[in-house]
């Protein structure tokens, strides 16, 4: 997994954020799409589509699915 700095973005009184411009267009994410944010430990992730915590988890941390 590469790490990519997208820019950053300032919570708004209203608890808004805008994406930045390349991130929207990296991810080709529209005006009418949904977004998904999930909090992994002190990390906040926003993804694309809707996914499976544990899953992300082993993804943003890199970690090997155990087989049982």
């Amino acid at each position: 997994m590469d790490a990519k700095f997208i820019g950053r973005a300032k919570l708004t009184k209203q608890g808004q954020l805008t994406l930045p411009q390349e991130g929207r267009q990296d991810l080709k994410i529209g005006s009418k799409c949904e977004v998904y944010w999930y909090r992994l430990n002190d990390v906040l992730v926003l993804v694309k589509d809707l996914v499976n915590p544990k899953e992300l988890a082993a993804f943003v941390f890199n970690k090997k699915k155990r087989k049982q």
